[in-house]
């Protein structure tokens, strides 16, 4: 349902059950926030954190998985561009031991300078997805790896291989600058408002 109101639980959430805060998710604006924690688990495993990584998550929302990031690595940079997300993150981290390991950025990470990070982890709006990838393949310096949440069609466009019908100037381009693999399928029951 877009722009469904999400209500505050009472009382403080289970530490596996995702945080949703009070927000209305604008569908729309391509806000789809991480509800299922295997999957927020599953992410995190699949990127290769090393305690001494400097993160860089792209549209936190709520911050389901950039707890699971604090867990891993020494420091998330996140960068959000809705002001009530950047309130709700700040809420939901302030007083914990992951305080001082979140810096969170309010703006449009395509026109904000990205700090040095080790890992990108990604939940992006279809919209950016192009500017964005092109972006992060130009960043200096080079990072390790990141890990972008994309919708179907433009991933597989990315790990697409010559002669497929998906085959075009944007796979040729990333897959000169990185190695491109398909990690898994995300199924749009995983977020809320579903995707």
């Amino acid at each position: 349902m877009a722009g469904g109101k999400i209500k505050k639980e009472k009382g403080k959430p289970a530490s596996n059950a995702p945080y949703q805060g009070g927000i209305s998710f604008h569908k729309s604006k391509g806000q789809h926030i991480l509800k299922n924690p295997l999957l927020v688990d599953s992410i995190v495993q699949k990127s290769g954190i090393k305690s001494t990584d400097v993160i860089l998550e792209i549209g936190p929302g709520t911050g389901n998985l950039t707890k699971k990031l604090l867990e891993a690595g020494k420091m998330v940079i996140a960068v959000e561009i809705d002001s009530r997300m950047v309130l709700e993150l700040q809420r939901r981290f302030q007083g914990t031991p992951y305080s001082n390991r979140l810096k969170v950025i309010q703006g449009d990470v395509l026109k904000t300078e990205l700090p040095y990070f080790d890992i990108c982890v990604a939940n992006i709006p279809y919209q950016i997805s192009s500017p964005l990838t092109f972006k992060l393949l130009s960043h200096q310096p080079a990072f390790r790896c990141a890990i972008i949440m994309f919708q179907r069609e433009f991933a597989m466009r990315l790990v697409a291989q010559p002669g497929d019908k998906l085959y075009c100037r944007l796979t040729v381009n990333t897959q000169l600058l990185a190695r491109i693999s398909h990690l898994l399928k995300v199924g749009k029951n995983n977020f809320r408002p579903p995707a």
